[in-house]
């Protein structure tokens, strides 16, 4: 199998009439209580975080249908850095994470060859305890830190309902352009993936993450297009 590269990856673009309406529903579904389980984040960073998640939701779902793919049940669950969405397509759970451009990676080449798909173990269990039958990455062309000390920087008014001050406040033009469904992979190949591993290899941390995350990397995932025979075989 031929390793997955950044000319692999699909871009799906947004308008601005998109953006708003997804910001509608951010602005009815937060709860930041709910949001901030891992760390103490300032609220614009919420914010934005909980957009993300629901761009990321938006996305696939726009991308699958112009391929005559409907999902049956799309749930939002708030988790961690990002926002997982669960899909429910023909009894398949389909689970999406979405991320930012570490800064020092600067390039989503550089994500692809180094990065990967943010699945995370909980407590001591095994691979096959992990739910989900299919597990999507996107990723925003945006360099995670430097948009935190950004977003953190600017006085906004989370709760008002002028969504064209909140395009501008938050600066949603940029997800016009660059959001990218980077990679995939179903269950059992990342379970056959995690068994060729020495076991200490078999997942990953780093201390501020206070989480541990299957090794799963986006190089050696599923190609993009792929999904959509996979989906269409059931």
């Amino acid at each position: 199998m031929s390793l997955l590269t950044v000319r692999d990856i699909i871009r799906i673009p947004l308008t601005e009439d998109e953006i708003k309406a997804v910001m509608v529903k951010v602005s009815d579904k937060l709860v930041i209580a709910q949001l901030d389980n891992l760390r103490h984040r300032h609220v614009n960073v919420q914010f934005d975080s909980l957009l993300r998640g629901y761009l990321g939701e938006y996305c696939i779902t726009k991308w699958l249908r112009s391929h005559n793919i409907h999902f049956e049940k799309t749930n939002m669950l708030p988790e961690d850095e990002v926002i997982d969405i669960d899909f429910l397509y023909k009894g398949k759970n389909i689970e999406l994470k979405t991320s930012l451009v570490p800064d020092h990676d600067a390039t989503l080449e550089n994500v692809i060859k180094k990065r990967d798909i943010k699945l995370i173990r909980r407590g001591n269990s095994e691979i096959e305890e992990l739910r989900g039958d299919i597990h999507l990455q996107i990723y925003y062309d945006h360099k995670r830190e430097s948009k935190d000390r950004w977003l953190k920087a600017q006085q906004i008014d989370i709760n008002s309902r002028n969504f064209d001050y909140l395009y501008d406040a938050f600066l949603a033009r940029a997800y016009k352009e660059k959001t990218y469904f980077v990679a995939w992979i179903d269950k059992p190949s990342l379970v056959e993936n995690v068994h060729r591993l020495p076991y200490g290899r078999r997942f990953w941390s780093f201390p501020e993450s206070q989480r541990c995350f299957w090794n799963c990397k986006i190089k050696e995932a599923r190609k993009p297009t792929e999904l959509i025979s996979y989906l269409k075989a059931f």
